[in-house]
């Protein structure tokens, strides 16, 4: 073994190369400094022997040190584009079952680099040749080799691809680490290029270990200048990419230089537009573009109606400093607070509700305390002559008292059902059952309930009912309806007055029943209270009968709730008309 200056040259190298290995595998640039430390071993195990074969003066040695050789040579550029992923971020897609298929190829080089004197495979023939300044192996190459070469070239050109697709997109000191990966992927590229297209200036010596050795110089700049292993922009892009969290980057010109994928998903951007000025890239919200505009942190709430949903956003932004402390540019933080707002939303309206419910309670006392009061006591005043007077009360005025009894027990009777109904809605235990009602039917059942209160005030009734017309409604929410209305327009209709009952259909296949009178009517005033408890709506009968507005309110709220609507239209003095429309049947 002769050492001569080649050999030498690749010593410095391999000597370059492990100790960026051993640096690499020091604690503050683990886990990912373990990969790169592989591949600078992998680089000094080829420079270090290669420099031995250099150095070898027979053919049998320089053969030997040739198979250990390739113990490294087949990984180099496995583990180089590992390391360029690693870096990139992107190993997080490739899985150790991706990387054991790549794998294949390098351990068939290595066997078959190692057995080569028994195949043709990857060396067609080797032997010395003296004709250069020191003797060297000339090689030549079998079909095996040029897989090799496709197979390195292509994950060579892969990590090449990542880096300039990083590069286009990356704005800070990442960046300059990307150049330096960048110029070490393309050297040994260039190196090996040069060398298998045979233009280099000494035949039979192969570059490529020096030039991965450069590679590894390139990349220790990024360690020691840039602090590329224990400051990758893989933790920037992985707790960037990974916030909940819309995140936007807008520079000192207010363009957009950096956004996560999450902000793409609120602004429904396809591609994200790098560079665009925030004028252009929130003209439909003129509030983004103002607070971009402002220095100082702020926050606003941000409404985005999408085709389908509509959402809330919390939008902070916060000054970007340099290190002189100027205002360099501006970060937005897009937080999604729907969950939140609807939230709060719910809690105000139970908030209204609650409130609306207390002044209905109190308007419900106080119409129990004051309309419970008068049948029972004309109740109390009955039963009193009853037991003072029975004796000398002739039969007819027995009659009158039973009758006048009857009527406040009617009274209090219909008051406790509307007054049990009410308190059951609030309370949502009146469900909805909807199914066909004959229309005629039913509104004559419940005129015959009030047929004598009809005779006794001497009223007309006109109805033209139609036969065949159905509803599609709950029955019991419908008699609830005719009955209050039908008692409303005995109610308030003067003895010998009419009260009129008709149905119809309109095109629109809504059913109308409507029940009309020619009663004392309703001021405007009146007519916008109508269906309110807060408001005092009711009023005695035109001989006196109680009221509370409460039957009017479950009227209502019974038509809506059967996909109807209650309408009332009067005139003070000329008489009232209620109509409730509700889907026809049929449909």
């Amino acid at each position: 073994m002769q050492l001569n200056i080649y050999a030498l040259i690749l010593l410095v190298p391999a000597f370059i190369s492990f100790g960026l290995a051993m640096e690499a595998r020091k604690q503050r640039y683990a886990p990912r400094g373990r990969l790169f430390a592989l591949a600078m071993l992998a680089i000094g195990v080829w420079s270090a022997t290669y420099a031995m074969e250099l150095a070898s003066t027979t053919q049998n040695m320089m053969q030997f040190w040739l198979k250990l050789e390739y113990i490294a040579i087949p990984w180099i550029s496995l583990l180089m584009m590992l390391v360029v992923l690693n870096y990139s971020g992107i190993e997080t897609t490739i899985k150790s079952t991706h990387i054991g298929y790549l794998s294949i190829i390098p351990l068939i080089t290595m066997a078959l680099a190692i057995t080569h004197e028994h195949h043709t495979f990857y060396y067609k023939h080797v032997e010395l040749s003296d004709k250069g300044p020191i003797p060297l192996l000339k090689l030549e190459i079998g079909p095996w080799y040029y897989v090799h070469v496709f197979y390195s070239y292509a994950l060579n050109l892969y990590a090449l691809g990542v880096l300039i697709r990083k590069l286009l997109h990356q704005r800070s000191l990442f960046r300059n680490q990307l150049i330096f990966l960048l110029v070490a992927v393309i050297v040994p590229l260039l190196s090996f290029t040069l060398y298998f297209a045979k233009l280099m200036p000494i035949k039979n010596i192969d570059p490529t270990p020096f030039a991965f050795t450069i590679s590894g110089m390139l990349m220790s700049v990024s360690i020691l200048r840039f602090r590329m292993l224990d400051l990758l922009p893989i933790a920037r892009e992985h707790v960037f990419r990974s916030m909940s969290d819309g995140l936007l980057v807008i520079d000192g010109k207010l363009r957009l230089v950096d956004c996560n994928p999450v902000a793409d998903q609120i602004f429904r951007w396809k591609r994200t537009p790098f560079g665009k000025p925030v004028n252009e890239l929130w003209k439909d919200y003129p509030e983004l573009v103002e607070i971009s505009n402002r220095k100082g942190e702020e926050s606003i709430e941000l409404q985005i109606l999408y085709p389908d949903e509509e959402k809330i956003y919390l939008v902070s932004t916060s000054d970007i400093l340099n290190h002189k402390n100027a205002v360099v540019g501006k970060l937005l933080v897009v937080h999604d607070i729907t969950h939140r707002y609807k939230l709060q939303e719910t809690i105000r309206k139970s908030e209204e509700r609650l409130r609306a419910l207390n002044g209905e309670k109190d308007k419900l006392f106080s119409i129990i305390a004051h309309d419970l009061r008068s049948p029972i006591s004309a109740f109390l005043s009955l039963t009193g002559l009853f037991i003072d007077d029975s004796a000398d009360m002739s039969k007819e005025e027995m009659r009158e008292i039973a009758l006048s009894m009857n009527r406040s027990a009617e009274s209090l009777n219909g008051l406790l059902d509307n007054l049990l109904q009410w308190s059951r809605m609030q309370r949502n235990e009146v469900k909805t059952r909807p199914e066909a009602i004959d229309v005629k039917l039913l509104v004559e059942r419940n005129l015959e309930i009030y047929s004598e209160a009809i005779q006794n005030k001497k009223l007309t009734v006109q109805s033209t009912l139609t036969s065949g017309l159905n509803v599609f409604a709950d029955e019991n929410m419908l008699n609830t309806i005719l009955r209050n209305l039908i008692s409303n327009a005995i109610k308030f209709t003067q003895k010998g007055g009419v009260v009129a009952v008709s149905s119809g259909q309109d095109s629109n296949d809504m059913v109308s029943i409507e029940v009309s009178d020619t009663g004392i009517g309703m001021s405007k005033e009146m007519l916008e209270n109508l269906f309110s408890l807060d408001s005092k709506s009711n009023r005695p009968g035109t001989e006196g009968e109680p009221s509370t507005g409460l039957g009017l309110i479950l009227c209502k709220d019974f038509a809506e709730r059967n996909s109807g609507k209650l309408l009332v239209s009067s005139t003070q003095g000329k008489g009232s008309t209620f109509t409730i429309l509700l889907p026809s049947a049929r449909n």
